[in-house]
């Protein structure tokens, strides 16, 4: 620890916080990822979809339901993610599940560019 007759413990500590350095950043863990399909042409008019999600190559839960043809998702990064839709009418009645997405996996790449250093 920094050792200094003039300046107390609290004080540096206090220093510290106001130029940023007594938080450490927190690491972001999820990001969100915009899916969209089509319609289906053939059966009864499509009142909602049901979206299933899958981590990881694991099995498929549902996670949504929603009138559009488009879902976002918010996805853990470094993990596979794959969605699958199908629709309902409004007679309750569930089409087949759609072809599941291709895999993806959110990735932050390199660190961004730190804050410029100042004078303590």
């Amino acid at each position: 620890m920094y050792r200094n007759p003039g300046i107390s413990a609290t004080a540096l500590l206090l220093a510290l916080a106001v130029v940023g350095f007594a938080t450490p950043a927190v690491a972001q863990t999820t990001v969100e990822v915009a899916y969209v399909w089509t319609a289906p042409s053939t059966g009864s008019p499509v009142d909602h979809y049901i979206v299933e999600h899958s981590v990881n190559g694991g099995g498929y839960t549902q996670v949504a339901t929603t009138a559009s043809t488009n879902y976002t998702l918010v996805a853990t990064i470094g993990d596979s993610h794959q969605i699958r839709v199908r629709g309902v009418d409004a007679e309750d009645r569930e089409g087949p599940n759609s072809l599941p997405s291709e895999p993806y996996v959110p990735d932050l790449g390199p660190p961004g560019q730190p804050g410029q250093p100042v004078l303590f």
